[in-house]
């Protein structure tokens, strides 16, 4: 299970490592600086020979320990023959400990020191190491000269088009959250200790990262799952942590036994978003696909998804219908326009018991409902499924007006916070999308690119999680399987057009199959 951590956390495994094993704190320190000096020798590999009056690595060395394992490091490279600057952007602070120690044993080897880039005499690394920071980095706090004189020269050497790797997380960005300062500097490759932070992986801090590697330093699973048990369990959501629980279909199989989706939506002028959702679940192997929608569009859906069984939504006065089968599960929201009877359907399909899917103008209807909040919780108090929620950013804060500010700072931490107020799965749209449980679970999910901002991109997802949900479980397999599948058709479909920009939905629903066999 691919965890991701807090700064917090990450401290305390350091400090419960050295508790258990007896070794000292320091011995940490060097693990993580040999895995961030073996990343660099190997990239230094990969390079073209130098010009004669360059350098080969330049170490942008803080007063934390971010800065000691950038003393580390630079002390082993020097060992194997590199040439090795550390610019010392501490030079005002008072360093102690074992940060203390790795710049004293880098000093007394004859290792080279700067303190102002004057001194760098105009000559270039091929490589600079940002351990200005790493995870100690407090936004909260402004930045001292020192450390914007630090940034600007990485800034400056990256514009340069000099490969930046950054020690732990890139300076600047928070470890807990992804939001970075504007003076952050984006790294090439980041070396990354014990495990991933969760402002690595989620927006924006994913777009300083670069590539991350992850290097353990001697912490196995089961001693992180250990240490920190489930007090707040951050994941990252990738093939094993959404891997498929479908039941197999047997060979004689029949579609009874495969799952009955409905979904509802459709309005005028907007059928394309209900089309869209019905060919995405029938893509995952649903059985029975039912589709209602206003009667006046039932022609032009049905012309498209032949397959389907339709129905008209309730007339005025009706309180529901039961001229179709009786689902496994219920998306409400596609299209569904701003007609009085979506949120009338809405109030009654949240005390059905098959897991509800509500998304797009559904997720509209759900905001201007009295007491949508009690009605989600205690259909989650009573036992059933916890209804799916799926906003985009403009339709959570529909939901939420409240978390503005803490969505613009932590998208994991407004999911979260939502999910546990209305004991929904929350799914939040968009960069690394967010899937939060009612429990406190949070996983970010790890595929996707641009390809997925158009329209009708969130239908598909809205199709594929009905899709599995009708033949899984648990609903929160299906929707973790369905966010990562949906992340993954859109990554392999711009391998496949040879862009990201040319995805369409219609091209995701295509590539279904393709996902499913990785």
């Amino acid at each position: 299970m691919a965890r991701l951590l807090l700064k917090e956390e990450q401290q305390k495994l350091d400090h419960e490592f050295s508790e258990l094993t007896g070794l000292p704190p320091i011995v940490l320190m060097e693990q993580a600086a040999s895995g961030l000096s073996g990343m660099i020798e190997s990239l230094l590999d990969s390079f073209e020979p130098r010009d004669e009056n360059d350098f080969d690595v330049l170490f942008v060395a803080g007063p934390g320990r971010n800065g000691g394992d950038g003393w580390a490091s630079a002390r082993q490279l020097m060992a194997q023959g590199y040439e090795v600057i550390v610019y010392d952007a501490a030079k005002d602070f008072e360093t102690s400990g074992d940060v203390f120690l790795n710049k004293s044993a880098y000093r007394r080897l004859g290792g080279k020191i700067v303190t102002e880039r004057d001194e760098l005499q105009n000559r270039l690394p091929l490589i600079v190491v940002d351990a200005l920071f790493g995870t100690g980095f407090d936004a909260s706090k402004p930045l001292s000269d020192r450390a914007k004189a630090a940034l600007s020269l990485m800034a400056d050497l990256k514009e340069k088009d000099i490969c930046v790797v950054a020690c732990d997380i890139p300076s600047g960005v928070d470890a807990n959250t992804g939001y970075a300062v504007y003076e952050a500097v984006k790294a090439d490759f980041t070396g990354t200790f014990g495990r991933k932070k969760v402002g690595l992986v989620t927006h924006p801090g994913l777009l300083y990262a670069g590539e991350v590697m992850e290097f353990p330093i001697s912490m196995s699973d089961e001693f992180v799952e250990h240490a920190l048990e489930r007090e707040r369990y951050v994941c990252q959501l990738d093939a094993d942590s959404a891997s498929d629980k479908r039941k197999d279909h047997a060979p004689d199989g029949h579609k009874g036994q495969f799952g009955r989706v409905m979904l509802i939506g459709g309005a005028e002028g907007m059928t394309g978003a209900l089309i869209l959702a019905a060919r995405a679940a029938e893509k995952m192997g649903v059985g029975y696909t039912m589709l209602r929608a206003p009667e006046a569009q039932l022609p032009i859906i049905a012309s498209a998804v032949p397959s389907a069984l339709l129905s008209s939504v309730p007339e005025e006065g009706m309180e529901t219908k039961r001229d179709l089968p009786e689902p496994d599960v219920i998306a409400i929201g596609s299209g569904a326009g701003k007609d009085p009877w979506v949120k009338k359907a809405i109030n009654h399909l949240l005390r059905q018991p098959m897991p509800i899917i509500i998304d797009a103008d559904g997720l509209n209807a759900l905001s201007r409902m009295m007491g949508a909040y009690d009605i989600l919780k205690e259909r989650y108090e009573k036992g059933l499924p916890p209804a799916v929620l799926t906003p985009h950013p403009g339709e959570f804060l529909r939901l939420a007006p409240e978390s503005s500010m803490l969505l613009s700072k932590d998208r994991a931490e407004a999911a979260r916070e939502l999910a546990q107020r209305t004991g929904s799965i929350i799914v939040l749209k968009g960069m690394a999308t967010v899937v939060a449980m009612p429990d406190g679970d949070v996983y970010i999910n790890s595929t996707g690119n641009v390809g997925l901002a158009k329209g009708g991109s969130g239908d598909v997802l809205t199709g594929m999680i009905a899709g599995l949900a009708a033949q899984m479980d648990s609903i929160f397999d299906a929707v973790k399987r369905a966010v990562y599948l949906h992340g993954l058709v859109a990554d392999i479909a711009s391998e496949k057009y040879l862009s990201e920009t040319v995805i369409t939905p219609e091209d995701l629903i295509a590539t279904i199959g393709e996902a499913l066999l990785c």
